[in-house]
């Protein structure tokens, strides 16, 4: 019969590749957040909300675009931003723009 050898104790303490991963999903997250938070005002809904009234400013969202790769002093990121349809104007984000490139060379 077999003994079983117990594996190698994992180390609790966080190692430079693991933080900086942490790091990164959670500037991630908060851009990705803060992008569907900028359609939310631009709707004047939340997301799955319906239009008060019949008044109420036309517009839905409609998916994601493509993903959008963000460097940062980091790494880089993968972002999706959220679209919107029938609307009076058309909706750009402010935070990540289209074709605008961040870098000065």
């Amino acid at each position: 019969m077999r003994k079983k050898i117990p594996a190698a104790p994992v180390s609790s303490m966080p190692t430079w590749d693991t933080l900086e991963a942490f790091v990164r999903m959670q500037i991630q997250a908060t851009m990705q957040s803060v992008l569907e938070e900028e359609l939310s005002v631009f709707l004047g809904r939340g997301k799955s909300e319906r239009r008060g009234d019949i008044d109420s400013a036309a517009g839905y969202r409609n998916g994601y675009g493509k993903p959008r790769r963000l460097a940062l002093s980091c790494g880089t990121i993968e972002l999706r931003r959220p679209r919107a349809r029938n609307l009076d104007e058309r909706f750009e984000s402010r935070v990540l723009p289209l074709f605008a490139r961040q870098c000065q060379r």
